[in-house]
């Protein structure tokens, strides 16, 4: 292995050549968040003399690896230092070509509620995607958590500070990515979960505007986008949890972040009733992200921008063991459970019974759970981007966990676009892993064909026809699935 250099705006950095890509590890894109640019907008990076050494992945932003959440798939927890001055990205690249040869580039945003994972995580190690596709990956640590979606009413606090990091990583890319061998006018932003999220935030916010032409949203659509009363209510309860006098940013700067994290786990739990699961996501600021994800779709907010965007079959059975209570179901509580969610449960039970007439009422309130938490707000997102461009693509991905309870349960889909099945005990999560790689091949594929050249392979989606791609050991096209229950569903 030999070091290789290349001359970026701020400096030089050195990288790894691995022999099929070239690596570029913990490269700061802004100045550290810290001090009085704790809940600031990030800054630029001041630069550095002499050479950088990038072969080591930076610090993953500050989180604590506990809760309901935690360890629900393979390898989320970072396995590198946490600190405050984590804003870096790590970039693989066929070559340091620089502009003799324009690559895609695809820049991932990395899931865990927006309050967990880092860039530097295994399963996102971007050599496979790069060197099999001949794209230039790039992976982003952003501020999480209290750090990174607090919601302070002060001049010298910004909002969303985890969506405007991301902004800024991107016009790094966009400044310096041709020195890697990428093509600045064919950037693609692509995540899962939270990283969707972040890929839908970006979307719907007039800022993002010419940093990207392709979107590629991996469960990430769903109901969880925060609402701007709820986030004021969690500034205040924090605050209050911390004893400190509301309003009082200077002395919430001077809190060490691990005190900082304790509170935002203490408060998940507090304002689980009059919040929801996730106080610490993105909002609509007014600023950042003037309205909702979904509304930003339907006002055609960055509608020039190619849209891919998906679910799992089973979302919401990755959450099975959090409620011990589902296999007692009966009729009566499940319709219980559908009149909770403010629908009727006639017509919802009709249709769920005949699409699963030889499946318990478990599996059908989690079919009823996925559809209402993230299939349908991915539709609507599809629909809303749809009536403004012909840009718009739909996918299921079916393959299952090797646990048979989870199916093809949320997080399932995650290493496949990078072909790391092999790392960090996927290869005991995903049923079949060795047969899976073919399909991980598959959307290798797909999504870089859709980074090169807009197109992952299929037919767009409308409204007409609602075609969608469902990837599984035979990939297949279905028209407007399930159409019955996105009707009773109100979708």
């Amino acid at each position: 292995m030999r070091d290789v250099v290349v001359e970026t705006h701020s400096g030089p950095v050195v990288g790894e050549d691995l022999g099929t890509a070239v690596v570029f590890r913990g490269i700061p894109y802004a100045a550290p968040p810290v001090g009085e640019l704790r809940f600031a907008a990030p800054r630029p990076h001041p630069g550095w003399d002499g050479l950088l050494d990038a072969t080591a992945f930076g610090p993953a932003a500050p989180q604590r690896d506990v809760g309901p959440l935690s360890g629900l798939v393979p390898g989320m927890a970072p396995t590198v230092p946490l600190d405050e001055d984590c804003l870096t990205l790590n970039i693989w690249t066929p070559g340091t070509d620089g502009p003799t040869t324009s690559r895609p580039v695809m820049v991932w945003f990395h899931g865990g509620a927006f309050q967990l994972g880092a860039s530097s995580l295994e399963v996102y190690d971007g050599e496979r995607l790069c060197a099999d596709e001949d794209v230039v990956v790039v992976t982003v640590n952003y501020r999480l958590g209290v750090l990174g979606f607090l919601l302070l009413d002060d001049d010298t606090c910004s909002p969303n500070c985890g969506i405007l990091d991301q902004l800024v990583a991107l016009r790094w890319v966009q400044a310096n990515i041709e020195a890697f061998g990428g093509d600045p006018d064919r950037v693609t932003i692509f995540g899962e979960s939270a990283g969707g999220g972040s890929v839908l935030s970006l979307l719907a916010s007039p800022l993002a505007t010419g940093l990207f032409g392709a979107a590629i949203v991996q469960s990430g659509a769903s109901s969880q986008f925060l609402p701007r009363r709820r986030a004021a209510k969690v500034a205040t309860a924090l605050f209050e949890h911390l004893g400190i006098p509301d309003g009082d940013v200077a002395a919430l700067r001077a809190v060490p972040w691990p005190a900082l994290l304790d509170a935002q786990l203490a408060l998940g739990a507090a304002l689980l009733g009059t919040v929801g699961t996730m106080p610490f996501h993105p909002t609509d600021d007014g600023e950042v992200l003037p309205v909702p994800w979904d509304e930003a779709r339907r006002l055609g907010i960055n509608a020039h921008v190619s849209l891919l965007i998906g679910t799992t079959a089973h979302e919401m059975r990755l959450f099975v063991d959090l409620d011990p209570t589902v296999e007692d179901l009966d009729r009566d509580g499940l319709a219980a459970r559908v009149r909770a969610l403010g629908l009727d449960p006639a017509p919802v039970l009709a249709a769920y019974e005949e699409r699963l007439f030889d499946h318990t009422w478990a599996d059908r309130w989690f079919a009823i759970q996925t559809d209402v938490a993230m299939w349908l707000p991915a539709l609507a997102v599809a629909e809303g981007h749809a009536a403004h461009s012909h840009d718009v693509w739909m996918y299921r991905f079916d393959w299952p966990a090797a646990d048979p309870r989870l199916g093809a349960c949320h997080g399932i889909d995650i290493p496949f676009p990078f072909g790391t099945i092999d790392r960090a005990g996927w290869d005991g999560f995903v049923a079949e892993p060795d047969e899976a790689q073919w399909l991980s091949a598959r959307i290798r594929h797909h999504w870089a064909g859709f980074a090169r050249n807009g197109d992952p392979g299929w037919p767009r989606y409308d409204t007409a026809a609602r075609t969608t791609l469902v990837f599984d050991v035979e990939d297949h096209l279905v028209g407007d699935p399930h159409s019955p229950c996105r009707q009773a569903l109100g979708g």
